[in-house]
C-alpha cells in the first residue's frame, strides 16, 4: 500500500474520463488516499464490473482516505486507488464491500500514480464479481444517457402493451414487419444495448416524432 496525495476524483457508477465530467458533478479534492498495484485482470474487472471486496480489505483501507470539505477534512470510510502499469482507478465501497463509486483520475495524476508505484509488487485483493454492466463501456457519457432513456422508453411501451407503436418502431428500425410483440421489443432493446447506433439514431428521431 502506498498513499497518494492531492488528487481530484468524481465518483459515479461508471468511471468516466475527466473530460466527460460535468459542472454539476460533486468532484472531491482528495488530500490522502491509499493505493494498491494490482494485476491486469483485477484492473479490468474493477473497472468494468461491480465487485465486492473482502472484510479484510475493508479493514485495511478503513478511514485512510481524507478529502477537503468546506475548509475542513472529512474521512471517507472505505476508498482506495487501484493501478497497474497503464492507468489508475479510484473506488469507494459501502460497508458490505460492494463498489458504489468509481472515478478515473486526471491524466497527469494517473500517470504519476503509475510511475511512483511501478516498482511495487502486485497486491492480491480478495473479491467477487457481483454483476456485469449491461451497457457497452465504449459509450461516452452522453451516449450512455441516450441508451438509458431509449431502453426506459421501450420498457414503458412494453409495460403499457402499446403493440401498434412497437410494431411501427420495429419496422422503421429494420425495414421489416414483426407481429410478435415480445420478439419486436426484445430485438430492438438488444440492438440498443449492443450499441447499434443505426438503430439508436433511428429510435431517437422516432421518439421525438411520437412525443409531439
Amino acid at each position: 500500500m502506498k498513499n497518494v496525495y492531492d488528487i481530484l476524483v468524481n465518483f459515479k457508477n461508471k468511471a468516466y474520463e475527466f473530460y466527460e465530467w460535468e459542472q454539476t458533478d460533486a468532484v472531491n479534492h482528495v488530500k490522502k488516499i491509499p493505493s494498491f498495484k494490482v494485476n491486469d485482470l483485477t484492473m479490468y474487472e474493477f473497472t468494468n464490473y461491480d465487485v465486492s471486496v473482502s472484510r479484510e480489505f475493508l479493514e485495511k483501507i478503513y478511514d485512510k482516505t481524507e478529502v477537503f470539505y468546506n475548509r475542513m477534512i472529512k474521512k471517507i470510510p472505505y476508498a482506495c486507488i487501484l493501478f497497474n502499469d497503464e492507468f489508475s482507478l479510484a473506488l469507494v465501497f459501502d460497508e458490505t464491500g460492494r463498489t458504489f463509486g468509481k472515478s478515473k483520475l486526471l491524466f497527469d495524476e494517473s500517470d504519476d500514480v503509475v510511475e511512483k508505484g511501478k516498482d511495487l509488487e502486485c497486491y492480491d485483493i480478495l473479491y467477487n464479481v457481483t454483476s456485469k454492466e449491461k451497457v457497452s463501456n465504449s459509450f461516452t457519457r452522453k451516449e450512455g444517457k441516450l441508451v438509458l432513456l431509449l431502453t426506459k422508453y421501450l420498457d414503458k411501451i412494453y409495460e403499457c402493451q402499446k403493440k401498434d407503436e412497437m410494431k411501427y418502431l420495429y419496422y422503421e428500425c429494420f425495414n421489416e414487419e414483426e407481429n410478435d410483440f415480445l420478439k419486436a421489443y426484445e430485438k430492438i432493446k438488444q440492438n440498443v444495448l449492443k450499441a447499434n447506433f443505426d438503430v439508436i439514431n433511428k429510435l431517437k428521431v422516432m421518439v421525438k416524432v411520437l412525443k409531439k
